[in-house]
């Protein structure tokens, strides 16, 4: 019998984070430089809030000039109704989840701590390698 995997296994371990009090600009050059869309916001270790590229967004937006953006933080600007999951959740239990509340990422714990992220764009990668492990044989060609 095959096992279910866990978010665990497909999740994007130890994300580039910041703290609340950094400034959204400083956040926004961190996602850049990452080629990431999605930071965790921090208070120390505890997680508050998360802080997308549509929350930084929606800060450039008409009516906010350049010196007011740089006077926002991540705190501000984070969403802090976040999904928090456990890292040994299982995977069909927390893909299901995102889908039905229509959230592209959640934030993995373990033992109340930061472990992981778990975004839209790697549940696509996950579903993609197992595809190919399940319809595809070991010496095809078109495997990378």
């Amino acid at each position: 019998m095959r096992h279910m995997p866990t978010v665990g296994e497909i999740m994007t371990a130890f994300p580039v984070h910041v703290e609340e009090s950094v400034p959204l600009s400083q956040a926004a050059d961190l996602m850049k430089e990452h080629d990431c869309h999605h930071l965790p916001v921090m208070s120390g270790h505890k997680v508050i809030g998360l802080l997308s590229s549509e929350d930084i967004k929606l800060a450039r937006q008409p009516g906010h000039t350049t010196a007011e953006l740089t006077d926002l933080t991540a705190g501000d600007m984070c969403q802090q109704q976040i999904k928090q999951i456990d890292l040994h959740t299982r995977l069909d239990v927390v893909l299901e989840g995102m889908a039905d509340q229509g959230v592209d990422a959640v934030l993995v714990l373990k033992q109340d701590r930061l472990a992981g992220i778990l975004t839209s764009l790697d549940a696509c990668r996950g579903f993609s390698l197992w595809l190919k492990k399940e319809y595809l044989p070991d010496d095809d060609p078109g495997i990378a």
